[in-house]
């Protein structure tokens, strides 16, 4: 089942892993990409394929959303049955015979099932958004079942791995590790307890996802209550029975009064409201996770969670994985300090007797001191960018970098009428490559944050055809006409951008091992590095405009205090995503009851060095927890060391060099996991890899 790629910033040193080429002799993605060069037919829409013949989900109601979603469960395991059948009769199992047919069978299934539970995350119905759901947990328990399949595994044990071609091969063991990990060495007993375990785990963080998503809390303030807030954001706010204003607790709201509101009662009672969206019910469904998922990891002979999720990726043991963390938390304790003091300061100045910061501080004195200290004005900042314009040059730039050109397909049918449907075409030869829909404004009901999701993945099918991948853009940009952007904002579109080229222009032969489908402790590396963009002067300019007069571009002396500001706030940035790795591995190391809110609140206190606000339910809101994140939220810090060398050649060559941006492409974007992740980023640099540059870009 397909997992959304997340935002966030991130940063830590990594510890070097000896990793080398698995394939001699071969491009990035093996001999057989050849036949990725030829692309199937230009469709009217991105499932109209005649090798995919998808509709939009959209399109459907409720009840036949979930009639698809069981059909295609049932063809799924016809399939696969007759795989297995078939083989038992054969006197040699071979590659073609078992592990193709059924990698086929999977990537169908996917590419059946994704566009449908899509919907429960961006569908305008609430019948549709519930039928998604609910499909997504059927599929979720389909491919629970499917890899826990003792015959699959024993079909894919006889495969002679010595006669096969290095990209068959790279399938065959990846493959072998999934059912190796799901059991397949259990007795019957076992594996049948097992099955059930994953499939409650399964519903568990569905629901948890579903009731963040359905939240509908709010705060209601008068209006001097809410001052220091833009006069945009206070024009769009509803009004109560009462005559206050209502604001909601989807993130764009929340970071405009924690950031804004001179009233610190104000930024309190927002913070609890936001820190207890489905608070309850949440933590009481976390806490069942943790127990399960404990109960899975000893079944399958592993110490902790943590200890199974992370066997097959970078990192191997979440104690490297926590060591990681803990060996940079007292560097980036001394760049916090320094903002810290820095926020006390201008603290003091509002209350002289102030003697401390409190958690509703953090945010807007760090706001408040940026806007002083370094005399930036974000809202200023926001004014030159209107997101029309920012899209528009971000598609620019990464046109220019990756050979390719962003087409709006006109009269798109889409699930709402601010979606916009691209088509993806090659600079050489005009032809499609691939779709992407682009859902960036709020709306009731909606995934709350900013991720990328792969709907079709790309692989080599049938009549020697590459699948187009169509993948979705989804976040959640300030609302407005014109809808102005923050620079945080912008800088988040470039991140998920990368995970929609990254999805989109994948070369890889197989849908398991393309596009964003790799290491799960690498694949937010390609986008944290283009999130450099965002910061380069000359890029600025290109994709900013004033809202009132767009000719107008970003003042240099802006930028100078944006970068001055950025520097400002990255102690804070940096101890926040320890203190998020470090309670998502304490979580998964437990081996017992784990007090959630007690833990989270406990290292809070140590990392931030600030009361944690009493009451409050972090992590009951804390959505990479259930989201396909868990014991893996340290792999956005240990990622990001890979994204700054990286990022050392387009320093070298230039931000927009098409030559780095085709070897980036062809070493970093097209192999998915058909290459270990070092030696692409050392093929791609031409080097060994090196931590220098994460240090420089620290200051440490």
């Amino acid at each position: 089942m397909r997992k959304r790629i997340h935002r966030h910033f991130v940063v830590l040193l990594i510890l070097l892993l000896a990793c080398t080429m698995i394939f001699t002799n071969c491009g990035p993605t093996g001999k057989k990409n050849e036949a990725s060069k030829t692309v199937a037919e230009e469709p009217l829409h991105p499932f109209a394929q005649k090798i995919q013949n998808k509709i939009i989900a959209s399109d459907l109601s409720a009840e036949s959303l979930l009639d698809q979603c069981e059909k295609a469960i049932l063809e799924l395991n016809f399939k696969v049955e007759s795989t297995v059948t078939a083989t038992k009769v054969l006197e040699r199992v071979s590659f073609e015979s078992s592990l193709l047919p059924l990698e086929t069978a999977k990537a169908d299934f996917a590419d059946d099932t994704s566009p449908l539970y899509f919907m429960a995350y961006v569908s305008t119905d609430a019948n549709l958004r519930k039928a998604g759901s609910d499909c997504e947990q059927k599929v979720s328990e389909a491919s629970v079942a499917l890899g826990t399949r003792r015959d699959v595994y024993e079909m894919l044990l006889k495969i002679n791995a010595l006669s096969l071609e290095a990209d068959e091969a790279r399938l065959l063991s990846e493959t072998l590790l999934v059912y190796k990990k799901n059991g397949m060495a259990l007795s019957n007993q076992d594996l049948a307890a097992f099955r059930e375990l994953r499939q409650k785990l399964s519903l568990l963080e569905s629901q948890f996802s579903q009731n963040l998503n359905e939240d509908v809390s709010t705060a209601e303030f008068t209006k001097e209550e809410l001052v220091g807030t833009s006069e945009r954001f206070l024009s769009r706010l509803s009004t109560s029975a009462s005559g206050k204003l209502i604001v909601t607790t989807k993130s764009t709201d929340y970071r405009e009064v924690m950031a804004n509101a001179i009233n610190p009662e104000t930024r309190k009672k927002m913070m609890f409201a936001y820190l207890n969206r489905a608070g309850e019910q949440n933590t009481k469904l976390l806490k069942e996770a943790i127990l399960l998922r404990q109960a899975i990891a000893k079944l399958l002979g592993y110490k902790t969670w943590a200890h199974y999720r992370i066997d097959g990726r970078m990192a191997a043991t979440p104690e490297n994985a926590k060591n990681l963390i803990v060996s940079l938390k007292d560097r980036v304790a001394q760049v916090y300090a320094k903002d810290r003091d820095l926020m006390l300061e201008s603290k003091r100045e509002d209350l002289p007797s102030a003697d401390r910061l409190e958690a509703w501080d953090l945010t807007f004195y760090t706001n408040k001191v940026a806007k002083e200290r370094f005399s930036l004005d974000r809202e200023l900042v926001r004014q030159y960018f209107p997101a029309e314009k920012v899209v528009a040059g971000v598609f620019e730039i990464y046109s220019k970098l990756f050979a390719v050109k962003f087409e709006e397909v006109v009269n798109a049918h889409v699930w709402s009428e601010d979606v916009k449907l691209y088509a993806v075409r090659s600079a050489d030869d005009n032809s499609i490559l691939s779709y992407f829909y682009a859902d960036l404004t709020p709306r009731p009901g909606k995934y709350g944050h900013a991720a990328a999701f792969p709907l079709i993945s790309g692989r080599i099918v049938k009549e020697g055809y590459y699948s187009q991948p169509v993948a979705a853009i989804v976040a959640n940009f300030t609302p407005g006409n014109p809808s102005l952007m923050s620079h945080s904002e912008v800088e988040t579109f470039f991140h998920e951008f990368g995970h929609i080229v990254h999805q989109t222009l994948t070369g890889a032969p197989y849908a398991s091992l393309s596009g964003t489908d790799v290491a799960q402790d690498f694949v937010e590396a390609p986008s944290q590095m283009l999130e450099e963009w965002a910061w380069d002067k000359n890029i600025l300019k290109m994709i900013s405009g004033h809202f009132e007069r767009p000719r107008e571009i970003l003042p240099d002396s802006l930028i100078d205090k944006m970068v001055a500001a950025k520097h400002f706030g990255e102690g804070l940035l940096y101890a926040t995503q320890i203190l998020y790795g470090l309670t998502d591995l304490t979580f998964h190391m437990a081996e017992g009851s784990v007090d959630v809110h007690a833990t989270y609140d406990q290292l809070y206190k140590e990392i931030l060095l600030v009361e944690p606000l009493e009451g409050g339910r972090f992590v009951a809101g804390f959505g990479h927890l259930m989201g396909g994140y868990d014991a893996g939220y340290y792999g956005y810090i240990w990622s990001e060391v890979y994204a700054a060398d990286m990022f050392t050649r387009f320093e070298k060559e230039g931000l927009l060099n098409a030559n780095a941006g085709e070897a980036y492409r062809k070493w970093i974007l097209e192999p998915g996991r058909m290459l270990d992740p070092l030696s692409m980023i050392e093929s791609f640099l031409g080097r060994p890899y090196s931590t220098e540059a994460f240090y420089r870009k620290l200051g440490l």
